[in-house]
């Protein structure tokens, strides 16, 4: 019985380090447009936010994506009892484009900005 107790918790163990790993690493990975058509970049994302033509036949493509994610807050009154409320915390990803003549992704960048809570 203790054996199968053991086995079940190893078993276990090892699916949640699975799993927990899997997560992270699809959270964190990034997607590479390099030498993709800019076609797809407007359907997944949308309409861009700016487009820059450049003087060598190529564009430069922005978009601006804005993120509010809500967040509880608790304080105390002067009475102690809990005061309960909601702060939001923005975030703003740019992504940029450098798009060739024949409308293919040479560079991008994408950087993003989270003010302090």
């Amino acid at each position: 019985m203790r054996w199968r107790l053991n086995t079940l918790v190893a078993v276990g163990s090892a699916a949640l380090a699975a799993f927990v790993t899997g997560s992270c690493a699809s959270m964190t990975a990034k997607e590479n447009w390099t030498g993709r058509p800019i076609a797809a970049a407007i359907a997944k994302l949308g309409t861009p936010s700016n487009v820059i033509p450049a003087d060598d036949g190529g564009t430069t493509y922005v978009w601006l994506l804005h993120r509010s994610v809500p967040a509880q807050t608790v304080s105390f009154d002067a009475q102690g009892n809990p005061v309960y409320g909601t702060r939001y915390r923005d975030s703003v990803r740019t992504l940029t484009f450098a798009v060739d003549a024949s409308g293919t992704i040479v560079t991008w960048n994408d950087s993003s900005a989270r003010p302090p809570m």
